[in-house]
C-alpha cells in the first residue's frame, strides 16, 4: 500500500499517513470518545496496520479538541461483566501495543485524558498537552482502582506521595500543570497544539528510524548503568548494518543535512 494514500475509518479510529507519519485520531461516537470493546480493538488494529504501512512514527489524537474520557461507563454492569477479562484481555494488549510499538509515538491531549485515555496518552512515548487539557484517573468517584497502567505512571513520574494524593482524591491535573510536574512533556496553547505535535512527529519520523527503534527498547527495559552500557552495545552493533547510519556518516563528512530512509 503507497502511505500517502493509505486512509481507514473503523469503529471511530481514523488513520491516514502524511508521509512517513501515520495519525490515528480518535472519533468515537461515545460522548467524550469514551471507549468500548469494539474502539479499543479498531486502535489496535490501526497501530498494528501503520506499522505495516510503513510508518516511521504515529501521531495520536483525538478529535474536536477531545482526547478521551476513558472507558464507556455506561457499558459495564458490575453484575456480570468480568473485569478481569476486559483488563486482560482488552485493555492490556491496547496499551502494551502501543507502548512497545517499534516507531516512535507522540500523543497529542487536548480536553480531558481521563482513565483508558490517561494510559493511553501516558503510554506514549511523547506527550503534548493543551495548556487547559484535564489528566487523571478519577476512579475514587466510582469506588474502582486505577487502571490502564495509571499506578505505574503515576508512580515512576511524580513518586509515591503525589501519586497517593491524586489516586486517593481523585484530582484532575491540568495541562500546564502536568508539564510542570514533567507527567507529560510539555504544554501548549490548545489552538497550536496539533500544528506543534504533528510538526515535532513528522521531524521524528524523517529521522534513522531503526536507531530509534533500538533507543527505545534500551528505554523501556531499563536497567542499571551496566545493563544499559551493554544493551546499547548490542544495539549500537545493529544499527551499523543499516542504510542510515551510512547516509548519517557520509552526511556529516559532507557537512550537509542527512536523508534518512528509516532502512
Amino acid at each position: 500500500m503507497d502511505p500517502m494514500s493509505s486512509a481507514e475509518h473503523v469503529a471511530g479510529i481514523r488513520r491516514r499517513h502524511e508521509g512517513p507519519l501515520a495519525v490515528i485520531e480518535l472519533a468515537l461516537p461515545q460522548p467524550r470518545n469514551s471507549f468500548r470493546a469494539e474502539n479499543a480493538q479498531a486502535l489496535r488494529s490501526a497501530l498494528s496496520q501503520a506499522v505495516q504501512d510503513g510508518a516511521r512514527a504515529v501521531l495520536l489524537r483525538g478529535a474536536d479538541a477531545v482526547f478521551s474520557a476513558g472507558w464507556d461507563v455506561t457499558s459495564i454492569n458490575p453484575a456480570v461483566d468480568d473485569p478481569v477479562a476486559t483488563l486482560t484481555d482488552i485493555v492490556a494488549p491496547v496499551l502494551q501495543d502501543l507502548r512497545e510499538l517499534p516507531v516512535p509515538t507522540v500523543a497529542a491531549v487536548a480536553g480531558p485524558a481521563l482513565g483508558f485515555g490517561f494510559g493511553l496518552a501516558l503510554c506514549c512515548d511523547i506527550v503534548l498537552v493543551a495548556n487547559d487539557a484535564l489528566l487523571g484517573s478519577p476512579f475514587r468517584r466510582l469506588g474502582m482502582v486505577p487502571d490502564s497502567g495509571a499506578h505505574h505512571i503515576l508512580l515512576n513520574r511524580l513518586g509515591f506521595g503525589l501519586a497517593s494524593e491524586l489516586i486517593y482524591t481523585g484530582r484532575l491535573v491540568r495541562g500546564d500543570e502536568a508539564a510542570a510536574l514533567r507527567l507529560v512533556n510539555r504544554a501548549i496553547l490548545q489552538e497550536q497544539l496539533i500544528e506543534h505535535a504533528t510538526a515535532l512527529a513528522m521531524d521524528i519520523a524523517q529521522g534513522p528510524t531503526q536507531a530509534f527503534a533500538g533507543s527505545k527498547r534500551i528505554l523501556l527495559e531499563g536497567g542499571d548503568f551496566d545493563a544499559m552500557f551493554a544493551h546499547e552495545t548490542r544495539r549500537l552493533k545493529q544499527v551499523f548494518a543499516t542504510a542510515d547510519l551510512r547516509e548519517g556518516m557520509l552526511a556529516f563528512q559532507q557537512r550537509r543535512e542527512p536523508r534518512f530512509t528509516g532502512r
